[in-house]
């Protein structure tokens, strides 16, 4: 029996372990993205000058990066889920973890048909191959396109995570602070998508509680290698003093 309890606790800290160094992975991923593409910096509403955005920056590199991201979440929060102990929280953390899933899923599809498909319209674009006409037309089908399975994908994200950190919270496995930093983040993520596809909306209205909750994973993931170095087992001294 104590060489089984041993057994489950390794197989719990090297999950632990792992959520926390899959969300750091993700977070700084996600952060490589957003600097990569400089989406904050797209000139909206403007073809031409989208088209010269992308085509200066390395865009399908930075939308497989942010696809990593977002993987790396995913595996991340779902083992965050196992590592909870008290039951109600355990099952709050498991109803998210489809909501997840297809939130990633929807995620790396806009993604990489973003970073591909207009990554090559743009370059292109600026060599000449493709008329200004037509590649003016094909931007905006694109930015349509994008913006439809975006506009899924966000507020499912936030949604998720916003599930998850109320899932912590009320565990109390976690700094009430920390999870409350979550839970007010991905709200924000959440309602704010929301609105993306009103007149007039655009995706700057994310980038605030974006910003917050991809701190706050990895302010998590930091919580969790802790609670996993914490959680090793303390070596007999005394016994190996007297075996001695």
């Amino acid at each position: 029996m104590p060489a089984k309890a041993e057994e489950y606790g390794g197989a719990q800290r090297f999950q632990t372990a792992s959520a926390g160094i899959l969300a750091l992975a993700g977070g700084v991923l996600t952060i490589a993205c957003n600097v990569l593409q400089q989406r904050a910096e797209i000139p909206r509403g403007d073809p031409s000058a989208v088209l010269d955005h992308i085509a200066g920056n390395p865009w399908f590199a930075a939308a497989l990066v942010g696809v990593l991201g977002a993987l790396c979440w995913a595996v991340a929060f779902a083992a965050v889920g196992r590592t909870l102990t008290e039951p109600l929280s355990r099952a709050i953390a498991q109803m998210a973890e489809p909501v997840l899933i297809v939130a990633v899923a929807v995620f790396a599809i806009t993604y990489a048909h973003d970073g591909f498909s207009s990554g090559v319209l743009a370059q292109q674009w600026s060599s000449g191959e493709r008329g200004a006409g037509t590649a003016l037309v094909d931007i905006r089908v694109m930015e349509g396109l994008v913006g439809g399975t975006s506009a899924l994908s966000q507020p499912l994200l936030g949604l998720a995570l916003a599930v998850y950190a109320l899932a912590m919270l009320r565990s109390g496995q976690y700094g009430r602070v920390l999870s409350w930093v979550g839970l007010i983040a991905a709200l924000g993520w959440f309602i704010s998508a929301l609105f993306l596809r009103l007149p007039g909306a655009s995706f700057e209205l994310l980038l605030p509680f974006v910003g917050v909750a991809t701190i706050w994973v990895l302010a998590v993931g930091i919580a969790l290698l802790r609670q996993s170095y914490r959680s090793r087992p303390i070596p007999n001294r005394s016994a190996g003093a007297g075996a001695e």
